[in-house]
């Protein structure tokens, strides 16, 4: 993405790469244009700066929300003994299908908890 020299060159590091993935999203999700996405991309990370700046903020991971549809398949998949068969199957070594499993599963408990207190 190209920005204003100026920016780039008196931005800090983080808000040069927040700013450069806003408007890779906009072209991306919004179909908007390279010139303007990188338009946009800079007004809202400088509100960002002036709405957070000087703190330290920590993005979460989202397990739930970023869960993705290969280790759903293959918790679906999991029957309690073919961890070496999944880990084949999909390409991911046996230590990966145990992460999977275990996290999937604590989603699953995690879910049905809240769903408990709604």
């Amino acid at each position: 993405m190209s920005m204003d020299k100026n920016f780039r060159s008196k931005g800090p590091e983080l808000l040069v790469d927040l700013t450069d993935n806003i408007a890779a999203a906009l072209v991306e999700l919004a179909s908007i244009d390279q010139e303007k996405a990188a338009q946009l991309a800079s007004e809202i990370a400088d509100r960002m700066a002036a709405h957070w700046g000087g703190q330290n903020i920590y993005f979460p991971m989202g397990l739930s929300v970023r869960l993705s549809k290969r280790d759903q398949l293959i918790y679906d998949e999991f029957d309690g003994t073919n961890h070496s068969d999944l880990a084949r199957k999909f390409g991911v070594s046996l230590q990966w299908i145990y992460k999977i499993v275990k996290t999937v599963r604590l989603e699953e408990i995690a879910r049905r908890q809240q769903d408990l207190f709604v």
